[in-house]
């Protein structure tokens, strides 16, 4: 097993399917796609709406759960700022295997 975390060794894989499990696929693009080259959460939820065909208002509704479960950071209209991953987000992308960087 060597150094991996505990949660990252076989083991982990049943932690990696609850998260699949409890995240949605719309909660999980969303994860996914934080890079920090984006201004606003608006415009990644405007890109990405574009770019997948989903309505801006449930991808909207899937950030903001994704800011209330902890996994995702960004500002309000009153005080903008980039949107991004928190420690704990980062962490589920580790657990599902996916590179911040993709």
């Amino acid at each position: 097993m060597g150094d991996a975390p505990p949660i990252l060794t076989p083991g982990g894989e049943v932690i990696r399917k609850l998260i699949l499990r409890a995240l949605n696929e719309n909660q999980q693009l969303i994860l996914r796609s934080i890079s920090g080259r984006h201004r606003s959460l608006n415009a990644l939820l405007e890109e990405l709406s574009r770019r997948e065909r989903k309505p801006l208002s449930t991808l909207k509704l899937n950030a903001r759960i994704l800011k209330e479960l902890g996994l995702i950071d960004y500002g309000t209209k009153e005080n903008p700022r980039p949107v991004q991953l928190t420690e704990h987000g980062r962490l589920v992308l580790t657990i599902l295997g996916v590179d911040e960087n993709e």
